[in-house]
């Protein structure tokens, strides 16, 4: 017996786009659970790809945000983009430093985390 779909992919991707990304507010707005969704998102590629778009887009201006106020000067937000982007990380700056040991072909990694003074 064929699985009809209780909403359009059309209904879903509207209720992702209006709760930001979030599932849960999206279930609310459908009236369905999160397994529900999360169904859709499996069983519809193109689906899963906007709700990345989506993700991507809010992660984006939160970055722009963080940036505008680090060119300010504004300390904490300069902390935090120094230890989450890329391309600082390569240059030390991490919240925690992580070393990747292979021995006898099985890969170990170890997390080294910030000391942190009370």
């Amino acid at each position: 017996m064929a699985n009809k779909d209780k909403y359009s992919k059309d209904e879903v991707l509207d209720a992702l786009t209006k709760s930001g990304g979030f599932i849960s507010i999206a279930c609310k707005l459908l009236g369905c659970t999160r397994k529900t969704i999360y169904n859709y998102l499996e069983r519809y590629e193109d689906l899963k790809e906007k709700l990345d778009d989506i993700n991507y887009t809010y992660d984006d201006k939160v970055e722009a945000k963080i940036i505008e106020k680090a060119i300010r000067g504004e300390s904490k937000e300069l902390i935090w983009y120094a230890t989450h982007k890329q391309s600082f990380k390569e240059r030390g700056y991490a919240n925690k430093q992580e070393v990747d040991i292979t021995s006898n072909q099985e890969k170990i990694q170890i997390n080294i985390l910030p000391f942190e003074e009370d």
